[in-house]
């Protein structure tokens, strides 16, 4: 057996919290969708709503139903991953490129800590966390002007996935795998 892969129980409170995070997230773009589904074209809605909820209920399923193994988390990351890059699609081509390299360094992290590659998982709760903080203390507040709450649920939706990430990541644990 293996005690370089990082693991996690799925009865753990972070495991827990990780997957209700990641439940709320899909619950909510699942709303809005609904609310403002006439508003979009089929691209959209399959780009912009069942591939993050897919992600979402996907990981928290894994979270919650696996033994320890986080390996198999790496699918539902990647579709994460896929799905912030074709939503920065939308921005300056500087803007694109520059996310899609961020969303792959993210990627690679997270598939470095959770396989035992690397050592830390500083390098991931800090790229799962440092995000939450600029959008919610940079963005939110001093650059969008939301309407109301129907306007802020889609920031809310996304906001609960890295929150979910920097979640599980802080329960991580070196281990064995069973």
């Amino acid at each position: 057996m293996s005690y370089n892969r990082r693991t996690l129980s799925p009865d753990s409170p972070y495991a827990i919290i990780a997957a209700l995070c990641m439940f709320f997230s899909a619950a909510i773009s699942t709303v809005w969708y609904a609310w403002y589904s006439f508003d979009f074209g089929i691209e959209r809605i399959i780009v912009g709503y069942m591939l993050p909820v897919a992600a979402c209920v996907t990981m928290a399923v894994m979270l919650l139903s696996r033994k320890n193994n986080l390996m198999p988390t790496i699918i539902p990351m990647l579709m994460g991953v896929i799905y912030f890059a074709l939503s920065s699609v939308a921005l300056e081509l500087w803007q694109c490129v520059l996310c899609c390299v961020i969303y792959a360094a993210f990627a690679c992290v997270y598939i470095l800590t959770v396989s035992g590659f690397l050592n830390s998982r500083l390098p991931l709760m800090l790229m799962s966390g440092l995000p939450v903080f600029f959008r919610l203390f940079i963005v939110d507040i001093f650059i969008k002007d939301f309407d109301g709450f129907l306007s802020f649920m889609p920031e809310i939706a996304l906001l609960l996935i890295p929150i979910s990430l920097f979640v599980e990541t802080r329960g991580m644990r070196r281990g064995r795998l069973y």
